[in-house]
């Protein structure tokens, strides 16, 4: 149930409420209906009326407002005044406690959890970027995320400062803030990094120890507005806590197995109309840009050139990588109609067997290092054995 509805549920709990305290007889199904939804809401407990928690039907609320007040007047206004920090509170625009995260993918075990634990005070967190789908203008669709948002909050990081993506996002934030105050821009300290310029003189959320989660969370939550509940942060799902523990170890992991850590799925963001020409004037085909959301691998590079390599229907098209872009050769109508969803599978696929042949990669690397520390554990042992 949505904050709108759940609204409405809870004045029509009030309506029936002041009918039966006022001589009504109004269904005490639909009382104990509304009432259901009320507790089962998630809402802080200090919201809800006592009485709604106590009086299970319309009975024991009628023995109770009958002893607590003798008029109409002095039972309607009791009730009114008890809902209204409630429905205040339920009345309160979505957008003012919706946040863009801001990220680097690399940092994405600690996003996720910052995201969770805002989910769970009401926050609306647009967090991932596979919320932008295939065709869709990245600087259009992050501009819009950004207008539906009151906040936007900066992970600061070595990983952040240095990505082109997240810099983009805060150009666009700053922008807004800076025309028409409606975006709030708040940064998140995870590691000490300089902060960018237009930041430095705002208060931050310092989450460099990570022994002050809790007490920084609240800062974030006080900023956003957020009353602050005792409720426990979500625990890390596990294989978020591997990716922690995965990060806190990294110095171990061989470069395989770091490349598999730090792998995302790579996904077409945009055409990008300014790379985009016409090789030859004299035929109507062009060279046609497609963004990727970061510059490929060499050996993805080769798995997507074997992806290619057979055609699956008649309007087929050469496609190839250049840096941070795919390359079709194609005619402009054709895009939409032909190409999108060809390419997507094959981005998809290529996502799919990169990962799987890193983990053969990892798992090759891993055994190779057991091996070498067995060796080496013998030798030890032996030049133990004769006192060397």
């Amino acid at each position: 149930m949505n904050k709108n509805e759940l609204l409405i549920s809870v004045e029509s709990l009030r309506n029936i409420l002041i009918s039966r305290a006022t001589g009504g007889i109004p269904s005490d199904e639909d009382y104990k209906k509304h009432r259901s939804i009320l507790i089962r809401s998630g809402l802080n407990e200090e919201l809800i009326p006592r009485f709604i928690r106590t009086c299970i039907d319309l009975s024991q609320f009628w023995g109770f407002i009958k002893a607590r007040y003798s008029t109409y007047q002095q039972r309607r206004e009791f009730i009114w005044q008890e809902f209204s920090v409630l429905i205040e509170e339920l009345e309160e625009p979505e957008y003012e406690k919706k946040i863009f995260l801001s990220h680097s993918s690399k940092d994405k075990f600690f996003a996720r959890k910052l995201a969770d634990g805002l989910k769970s005070h009401g926050v609306d967190v647009w967090i991932d970027e596979a919320e932008i789908k295939i065709g869709d203008s990245l600087t259009e669709k992050i501009g819009k995320a950004i207008d539906t948002t009151q906040y936007f909050g900066i992970v600061l990081s070595e990983n952040s400062v240095n990505s082109e993506w997240v810099k983009k996002e805060l150009q666009i934030a700053i922008q807004k803030e800076l025309s028409n105050k409606k975006v709030v821009v708040l940064p998140i300290l995870l590691e000490s990094v300089e902060i960018p310029f237009f930041l430095r003189d705002k208060l931050y959320a310092d989450f460099t120890n990570p022994e002050n989660f809790d007490s920084e969370f609240n800062k974030i939550l006080e900023a956003l507005s957020v009353k602050t509940e005792k409720r426990p942060l979500p625990k890390m799902k596990p294989i978020e806590q591997k990716e922690k523990e995965a990060e806190e170890v990294k110095v171990k992991l061989t470069n395989t197995e770091k490349l598999l850590m730090e792998f995302d799925d790579i996904k077409i963001f945009e055409i990008d109309e300014n790379r985009t020409y016409k090789p030859d004037d004299t035929k109507a085909l062009f060279n046609v840009y497609l963004k990727l959301s970061s510059q490929p691998s060499y050996d993805w590079q080769k798995i997507f050139e074997a992806e290619r390599k057979f055609p699956r229907h008649t309007m087929w098209r050469r496609a190839w990588i250049d840096g941070s872009y795919i390359v079709i050769h194609c005619g402009l109508e054709e895009i939409e109609k032909f190409h999108l969803d060809d390419l997507q599978e094959d981005v998809n696929n290529s996502n799919k067997k990169y990962r799987d042949y890193l983990t053969e990669e990892a798992r090759k690397d891993s055994k190779e290092t057991l091996y070498k520390k067995s060796v080496k554990d013998k030798l030890t042992e032996i030049k133990r054995k004769l006192n060397l």
